[in-house]
């Protein structure tokens, strides 16, 4: 029988109206609880399409009805998320509730947890699915299209091996792991907070950054406190506001001076987003879209080809 509460919190996340990213935290002590019962594959590696547009958005089935558009947020813990009207419309019951904050930790809210039976993506079947409900931000304020059902989660995968191959457009599912970690084309990742975090060079420092699909505007966010200890090309300017569900805040924003480098992958001049609100650093779109991406959560290790 489900608890009438879960025991864990979800940190939400971020709407973007400048160049700044999502970030979402599961915090907890021990374990993570796992966001779905069982999955099936119809074969040893299943694949579906990046609908077109920017980002990662596929369909998905959720009790047999859809399809559904879904985003694909490696930067969103747990099972993922979905909106109120298409909880509703689905009649998803009601299994527990998380507290939802931004990665600040204040004004945090109460967000209803629902259960469902089974969520398809192409040929790969989770049951019984844990999805916080919460109205979801526009990626971009400017696309009036912009809708979407609900976001999958980080951990809807951790049983699989989850390929985002942003050149090919195609999100793909197989069973396997990642050969060991040797700092270039595989490296190493912890998953403290429901999300996969890498360290890596930013000019001269290492930082610890999230991977995140779901920062659509972002290249490479850092803390404010960097300002000063990085090489920029120039001083940082306010570009606009970032706001999350819960807090506002300025970015500013200036092209670093060099690289940054993910073991042997190398981006030069990438732009970099300054935020009070972050606690370290996040990769997202704008930097992840040169590669595909292979996540092995059973072996925290994480593959970026070019």
């Amino acid at each position: 029988m489900t608890s009438p509460r879960l025991v864990f919190a979800i940190l939400a996340t971020l709407a973007i109206t400048s160049s700044v990213a999502a970030q979402q935290r599961v915090v907890r002590q021990g374990p993570p609880p796992k966001p779905f019962s069982s999955a099936e594959m119809s074969a040893p590696s299943v694949e579906v399409p990046m609908l077109p547009g920017e980002g990662i958005v596929v369909e998905v089935r959720i009790n047999g009805k859809g399809p559904y558009k879904f985003s694909l947020d490696t930067g969103a813990g747990g099972g993922g998320r979905i909106t109120p009207k298409t909880a509703e419309a689905l009649g998803l019951p009601v299994v527990g509730e998380v507290m939802a904050g931004d990665p600040s930790g204040k004004n945090r809210q109460a967000q209803k947890v629902v259960e469902a039976d089974s969520l398809t993506l192409g040929g790969a079947t989770f049951h019984k699915v844990h999805l916080s409900v919460r109205e979801l931000p526009k990626r971009r304020l400017d696309d009036p299209e912009d809708e979407r059902d609900g976001v999958l989660g980080f951990g809807l995968f951790q049983d699989h091996l989850l390929t985002l191959d942003y050149p090919a457009r195609r999100v793909r599912i197989e069973k396997g792991e990642l050969p060991p970690v040797d700092d270039q084309q595989v490296v190493a990742f912890e998953n403290r907070f429901g999300v996969p975090q890498i360290r890596m060079k930013v000019g001269d420092l290492e930082v610890d950054a999230d991977v995140d699909s779901g920062n659509m505007n972002g290249e490479l966010v850092l803390p404010a406190s960097y300002i000063g200890k990085v090489a920029l090309e120039s001083e940082p300017k306010v570009v606009g506001k970032a706001r999350t569900g819960f807090n506002e805040f300025d970015v500013k924003q200036a092209p670093l001076k060099g690289s940054a480098r993910v073991g042997a992958q190398v981006v030069e001049r990438p732009l970099v987003d300054f935020v009070e609100i972050f606690p370290h650093g996040n990769i997202g779109h704008a930097f992840l879209s040169r590669f595909a991406v292979t996540l092995d959560q059973k072996n925290r290790r994480i593959r970026f080809k070019s």
